[in-house]
């Protein structure tokens, strides 16, 4: 069917009739779309109905099982990430379309160029079937790798998200430097801000390497944006709907901690969180209390300082060095 994504047919066949299912929603990210056409003819083959939801699919977090049942689908099959443990009513079934190139090539080539030691070792879902590989081919050239258990928010050792961190963390404190094999910065940058160590970024697909060993950049430029938010006296706290990402109790505990230090306040609820309706709301800053990668990945899209939640206690007057954002039970 592909070459480049495992979408277990077989097992999704098997979700299929175990649950007696006659029309399913599927969900998809914006990389894997283009498969829709044989995904539907996978489900025509047994009967189903194929209901393509087109809202957004950033993660397990983004769970559409709302707009399924609002559609009339008795499943959900959720394609690209990892089952994160969210309560759900309908029979859902996470297809990680793990992908099918072997990074093993392309870490040999970049730890060649590193001396050989302690090594924490992290990836994302789509990778972690080669984790046992990788780990092996490290020890070849006589590197001690460390893999870290899983988190609250994710199901494998090794894996990372970016709103936890656990498996690097966990032996941050062991290694030298990390190995992190995967494609995008965003991980790697989060792992190297959270443990302090080095990072060598290896992309399996383009055999690009990148070495993070320096904080200070980001750090300069999250200052600037807090610097920025300083001077503002109309404050957003953001929150999306998404039920991972509903973090209604710590936006409240936010707006109660922006009002005591004497600042306006209005609370924000979205599905997706955008630049355009924080501006027609006249805010002069916000908070981001949704997923943590939005105020830093995006940041530019947005036309006003967009704090974290750790930046914004930090702005308040809180002690303590920069941290990164992580989605704790609590915050819900």
């Amino acid at each position: 069917m592909r070459e480049d994504y495992d979408l277990e047919e077989e097992r999704v066949r098997r979700f299929l009739r175990l649950h007696g299912v006659r029309r399913a929603a599927v969900q998809l990210p914006e990389g894997l779309r283009r498969h829709a056409g044989e995904i539907e003819e996978l489900l025509r083959g047994e009967g189903v109905e194929a209901l393509f939801l087109a809202g957004s699919c950033y993660g397990a977090c983004d769970l559409a099982e709302e707009e399924a049942k609002r559609a009339g689908a008795e499943a959900l099959l959720h394609y690209g990430h990892a089952d994160m443990g969210l309560p759900t009513s309908l029979p859902v079934l996470f297809v990680e379309a793990r992908m099918r190139v072997n990074p093993v090539e392309a870490v040999l080539r970049a730890a060649g160029g590193e001396e050989p030691g302690r090594v924490g070792v992290v990836t994302t879902v789509q990778h972690v079937g080669f984790l046992p590989e990788v780990v092996g081919a490290l020890s070849s050239l006589g590197f001690r790798p460390q893999v870290g258990g899983p988190g609250p928010r994710t199901r494998y050792a090794g894996q990372v998200l970016g709103c936890d961190l656990t498996s690097a963390l966990s032996v941050g404190g062991g290694v030298e430097k990390f190995l992190y094999f995967g494609t995008g910065r965003f991980h790697p940058l989060g792992v190297h801000l959270a443990t302090g160590r080095p990072v060598v970024a290896v992309d399996p697909l383009s055999g690009r390497v990148e070495r993070m060993d320096s904080r200070e950049g980001f750090l300069r430029e999250r200052r600037a944006v807090m610097a920025r938010a300083a001077e503002g006296s109309l404050f957003g706290v953001v929150v999306s709907t998404k039920p991972g990402q509903a973090r209604f109790r710590l936006a409240r505990r936010l707006a109660e901690r922006l009002r005591e230090a004497g600042k306006r306040v209005v609370e924000v609820v979205a599905d997706e969180i955008r630049p355009e309706p924080l501006l027609d709301l006249g805010l002069e800053a916000a908070v981001c209390v949704a997923c943590p990668r939005i105020p830093l990945e995006d940041a530019r899209r947005f036309g006003l300082p967009l704090l974290t939640p750790p930046e914004l206690l930090l702005l308040l007057g809180e002690e303590g060095d920069y941290r990164l954002d992580s989605v704790e039970a609590s915050d819900f």
